[in-house]
């Protein structure tokens, strides 16, 4: 009898024992959670307060808008009163003024509320000179790919209009000497001389 009164008492122990273990468990599995929930309130806190400082689109656009078009305006007197415009239209001022006058002149390009045909027609100058795409250029201007190539193409119309005016086709009578005595040349035109 002495031994099952000793494994009861063993028992009870083991009992004992197995449901402190339990409960400590049950208490870490609840610290655990309860800083896990700590963390994430804390991460949506945070990303709350982000969402606070940065600023909704159309705040950004009224605010900035103003300095865009000073940034605009900057660049078209560059263009029109420096001689650096050669080097992002290939073209010199006077020039560009009176290609800008003629484009004007076809009624394809007209000016818009925050856009000159001279802002156009340098986006589309600058566009066939560089090689860039809408992205590049709407950066350098501060337009919407959209509004880059909605003018890009408005000039581009105007443009091969003027085509008669600026393009004289040859008849193919007369080769000039330069091509017609270069050697570089002269299998292509060996039946017209």
């Amino acid at each position: 009898m002495v031994h099952f009164e000793e494994t009861i008492a063993i028992y009870d122990d083991l009992v004992t024992a197995n449901m402190n273990l339990i409960s400590q468990i049950e208490e870490t599995n609840k610290n655990n959670n309860q800083g896990a929930s700590i963390m994430i309130l804390c991460m949506i806190a945070f990303g709350l307060k982000l969402l606070r400082t940065v600023p909704t689109t159309s705040n950004c656009i009224s605010e900035s808008q103003p300095q865009k078009e000073h940034r605009r305006q900057e660049l078209m007197e560059y263009l029109v009163h420096t001689e650096e415009s050669r080097h992002i239209i290939c073209m010199g001022p006077e020039a560009f003024i009176k290609l800008c006058e003629r484009i004007r002149g076809t009624g394809l390009v007209k000016d818009a509320y925050r856009s000159t045909v001279e802002e156009q027609v340098a986006k589309f100058l600058h566009i066939i000179e560089h090689n860039v795409k809408n992205r590049s250029v709407s950066f350098f201007f501060h337009r919407s790919g959209e509004t880059v190539s909605r003018h890009f193409h408005n000039v581009l119309s105007a443009i091969l209009r003027l085509e008669g005016e600026f393009l004289i086709q040859p008849n193919g009578t007369v080769v000039e000497p330069h091509i017609l005595n270069n050697s570089r040349f002269f299998p292509y035109f060996k039946v017209c001389g």
